[in-house]
């Protein structure tokens, strides 16, 4: 396909890739255990796999120096056993494989940092699908999705947006794209709620129905 009119997907890993949250969940409630500061419920615990994890800590009533700290200790405790709790979404990794097949350029645009969004892929066999790693930086300003997004149009050359989808799970991802004109697909199978979903230009409850709304798209 010539470079100049191929089509480019955007994808999340966090919740549209890979299930991640236990791995998360289990560094969230070690960071919160060693600050000696209050759990929440479940409920907002489910809302924490998206948003950079000081971005949640703040929201917990963390200082940003609090929250700086907590980063680490969460890092920590992620980098030694969190990571390795992840599972991959069934189909996936076949959906991946067609695609780059069918002259599409993958690409990720996660807020999880470089560092572990490598380790996870790799650890998949997901790695060398994608023709480019957008991800958040461990130790560094480009934290938030729209902040990756801009990282991967910059770094890949992507100067028309009509010809860019994003797939992910959450609103961040939907308002990330949203920034640059981007169309975005809500998938319901990961960490979102209908309310984010529904803000999405379209929704896919399976990976089939992901690859139907991709051909459509195109």
């Amino acid at each position: 396909m010539n470079e100049q009119n191929q089509k480019t997907l955007l994808f999340d890993l966090d919740g549209t890739l890979v299930d991640s949250f236990p791995g998360i969940r289990a560094s969230f409630l070690h960071t919160l255990r060693a600050m000696d500061w209050e759990v929440p419920g479940e409920e907002r615990i489910a809302r924490v796999p998206g948003p950079p994890m000081e971005w949640t800590l703040q929201d917990l009533g963390m200082s940003p120096e609090q929250a700086k700290r907590g980063l680490a200790i969460y890092l920590e405790d992620y980098g030694r056993v969190g990571w390795d709790m992840s599972s991959a979404f069934p189909g996936m990794r076949q959906l991946l494989i067609r695609l780059r097949e069918q002259g599409y350029r993958l690409c990720t645009a996660t807020s999880k940092g470089e560092f572990f969004a490598e380790k996870v892929l790799r650890k998949f066999d997901m790695f060398d699908l994608f023709d480019f790693l957008g991800a958040a930086q461990e130790k560094g300003p480009r934290r938030g999705k729209a902040q990756v997004i801009r990282h991967v149009i910059d770094s890949v050359g992507l100067d028309d947006h009509e010809r860019v989808l994003m797939i992910g799970d959450r609103e961040h991802d939907i308002e990330g794209s949203t920034e640059f004109g981007i169309d975005c697909v809500a998938v319901t199978w990961g960490y979102g709620t209908p309310e984010e979903w529904a803000r999405a230009r379209y929704i896919a409850e399976t990976p089939e129905q992901l690859e139907e709304i991709i051909h459509e798209w195109s």
